[in-house]
């Protein structure tokens, strides 16, 4: 009896551990990991290409239901302020074949630009739970940071302020 409550106690302990990680990603008003991921099309894409516009960088995956709900907003979000300067990539963790996020993307009508992640750019900015969102200033600085979803009024305020 007390063995279990002692492992309770420590994958309790483990478990809030990992949560307070991942907001260790790369603090705001840091410079982010440059990475160079492939588009749809196999097109390499370069994070620093983006210097000089607000970009919405956001790790997420097909099956997670929250990333599924956030499409919408961030679809909103492109076709609204893309032509005053704000890109968004959407970094995609899913690890079946690339045909599935394909026709998800299709199936949800999303124009804006969806990367093949990696581990190793998962890892540079400590993913651990998805979605995640950086919102990164025309300098190419963490501007903020969201975990979780359901930010969709945030954001847009958030991006408005920086634009």
């Amino acid at each position: 009896m007390i063995v279990k409550r002692i492992a309770c106690l420590f994958v309790l302990v483990a478990a809030l551990a990992m949560g307070c990680t991942a907001k260790s990603a790369p603090p705001e008003a840091s410079t982010p990991y440059d990475f160079s991921l492939q588009d749809m099309s196999g097109k390499t894409v370069k994070l620093s290409d983006y210097k000089g516009k607000v970009v919405l960088l956001e790790f997420w995956a097909t099956w997670c239901p929250p990333c599924r709900e956030s499409v919408p907003g961030l679809e909103k979000l492109h076709k609204a302020y893309k032509e005053k300067g704000l890109a968004v990539l959407a970094v995609s963790l899913d690890q079946g074949g690339w045909d599935e996020v394909k026709s998800f993307i299709a199936q949800q009508g999303i124009t804006y630009s969806v990367l093949k992640g990696t581990e190793e750019v998962a890892g540079q900015y400590r993913v651990r739970s998805i979605p995640m969102t950086l919102l990164l200033n025309k300098e190419g600085k963490i501007a903020k940071r969201y975990l979780g979803g359901g930010y969709d009024e945030e954001l847009e305020k958030d991006v408005k302020a920086i634009l």
